[in-house]
């Protein structure tokens, strides 16, 4: 999400409570914005604030602060500043310092809540986040005042309306209110509710997360055997997870005290922390990722000893292109155990300039040889790094390793052999790309991805004509009839010669990917193909203007616009 649309998001929330601040604020806002200063200082916070670079903008802004007292957007962006540089006591200091109206307004009202909650001024918090007087625009924002609402009712021991609220709750975001559920009953140390939450979470890939909570609270009742049960239970549900993998290494060393230093139950600041964390991925989906930073820096403040959660902030700073604050992060990631220093290198080698690459690899395969465990699948990241930069004959290399590293093969495994063909295919050795194909398929029949993959390069190849048109049939009604697919499906139905029913399906095929330029090019030689050569030279003429083109292809349907189709292909023989 850009800033422009950042700001829109907080003025909106903003504007509708502002109205009744006193006009005369403008005669002074006047008066200061013409000193030459404050408008250097501000245009040049603003820019670097534009740049997400929050530190250079915070040496800016910090010279001005009293502009806040009469101009609403520097407001907003200061304490974006200011919290982005985890100055939350700073925000929250000028904050106090406006009108009173601006103390439940959003963005303003969360800091003060976060501030306060954390110096236990409890009896303070419903003023901040009064749902009514708020109206708040974005759902999200709806759904997190409400589950605000129950660490209020913790915070304040009001136990029986809590319960109230969290057997009522039912959220429409998928998993908060069992996220929080969990967290509440930790904190009230109710074992039966956490044993019966926990069984819940235990089939969901998505919340391996929480695993790490049930953990935390078994190591404090000193249960290893507990804690065992729980890693060797879920390990493989949760193989994705790079907190849960480096706890599985941490408990066959038996440093379980590794286990506790990331979050304490007993403390109700943690527990809302993970609010603010679980929430920072939601805005970061949505692909608001300057509101996610916001959220994610609240958090952190809650609790700033849960180092993992830095990786979602590496996420957004490579975003949001700020890669030098990007690089600091990492180097605390890594120093939290080896699945973090893997994920620490590979992100180096897969966002960060300045890296020598095959310095970087060669780091990263030598740490794999002195490693025993979750190595497969970081042969598979590897590899499919290096097909991304083209270097074929390497990521075979590395993938036939990650394959001989699989102890058994699991349906989701197809993967493997898929992206080794594709490697295979693209350095020339097609008898073994089809090889590694075919077996993708047996592993998992339906894979879409696979059925079309091999069928267009038989089509490219002119082979198994036939065949290829039923696999692309099969594939268009598993994907729900992809664009792409369906372009496929097209070419089969026009090398076979049934150019009306190529026609028709490329025609959709056409409409649904209006920026691949592959099916432009197919639907314009159809056009051609019967009669309608006009319609075909415009479509060639929109497919060239992409952005995306391949120069190849660009140069072939340039010759189709002036020779057409036929004597193109004659000079391309």
């Amino acid at each position: 999400m850009n800033k422009k649309i950042f700001y829109i998001v907080f003025l909106l929330l903003f504007i509708t409570n502002y109205s009744h601040l006193s006009a005369n604020i403008l005669d002074n806002k006047k008066r200061l914005v013409k000193n030459s200063n404050y408008f250097s200082n501000y245009l040049s916070g603003s820019l670097s604030l534009q740049k997400n670079d929050s530190q250079k903008a915070y040496s800016f802004f910090e010279n001005i602060e009293n502009l806040g007292i009469y101009h609403s957007e520097f407001n907003l962006k200061y304490i974006e500043t200011l919290v982005n540089n985890g100055k939350i006591e700073e925000a929250y200091i000028f904050i106090k310092k406006l009108d009173k109206s601006y103390q439940s307004l959003y963005p303003f009202n969360l800091i003060l809540f976060v501030y306060d909650f954390k110096k236990e001024r409890y009896s303070k918090l419903k003023n901040y986040i009064s749902l009514p007087k708020q109206s708040p625009s974005d759902p999200l924002l709806f759904e997190f005042y409400q589950n605000l609402g129950l660490w209020i009712d913790l915070s304040n021991k009001n136990t029986e309306e809590l319960n109230k609220k969290i057997n009522r709750s039912n959220s429409t975001f998928k998993n908060v209110s069992l996220t929080q559920k969990i967290l509440i009953n930790l904190y009230l140390d109710n074992q039966k509710n956490i044993d019966l939450y926990f069984n819940e979470i235990s089939n969901k890939k998505e919340l391996g997360r929480y695993n790490y909570f049930y953990l935390s609270y078994y190591l404090e009742k000193n249960n290893k055997d507990k804690i065992n049960s729980i890693i060797n239970q879920n390990l493989e549900i949760s193989s994705e997870n790079l907190l849960f993998k480096q706890l599985f290494l941490d408990s066959r060393e038996n440093k379980f005290y590794k286990i506790d230093k990331f979050y304490k139950r007993k403390n109700i600041d943690h527990g809302l922390a993970e609010l603010f964390y679980l929430f920072a991925n939601f805005y970061q989906n949505y692909e608001q990722v300057q509101i996610s930073n916001f959220y994610l820096n609240l958090g952190e403040y809650l609790n700033p000893n849960f180092l993992s959660n830095k990786i979602l902030k590496v996420e957004n700073l490579i975003i949001l292109n700020n890669l030098e604050q990007s690089e600091k992060e990492i180097q605390i990631i890594e120093k939290l155990g080896r699945e973090f220093y893997w994920y620490a290198n590979l992100t180096r080698l897969r966002f960060l300039p300045n890296i020598n690459t095959e310095k970087q690899i060669n780091l990263l395969e030598n740490f794999l040889k002195n490693n025993n465990f979750f190595v497969s699948e970081k042969y598979f990241e590897l590899a499919n790094f290096v097909r991304a930069n083209k270097n074929y004959s390497k990521s075979i290399e590395l993938y036939q390793k990650s394959i001989a590293l699989k102890k058994d093969i699991r349906d989701g495994d197809w993967i493997y052999y898929y992206n080794l063909a594709i490697s295979q295919e693209r350095a020339g050795a097609w008898e073994n790309a089809e090889k590694s194909f075919l077996q993708a398929l047996k592993i998992s029949p339906k894979q879409p991805e696979v059925l079309n993959y091999l069928a267009y390069s038989w089509l490219e190849k002119k082979i198994n004509l036939d065949k290829a048109k039923e696999m692309l049939v099969e594939a268009v009604n598993i994907s729900k009839g992809r664009g792409y697919i369906l372009d496929s499906l097209g070419w089969a139905y026009f090398l076979l010669k049934d150019f009306d029913k190529a026609e028709e399906i490329l025609q959709t095929a056409y409409e649904k990917e209006p920026s691949e330029a592959v099916i432009y090019d197919h639907y314009g030689d159809v056009l051609w193909t019967n009669g309608k050569e006009i319609q075909a030279r415009y479509v060639w003429q929109n497919a060239i203007k992409l952005k995306n083109i391949e120069q190849d292809l660009k140069e072939s349907i340039n010759k189709k616009i002036i020779f057409g189709l036929e004597d193109a292909n004659k000079n391309k023989s």
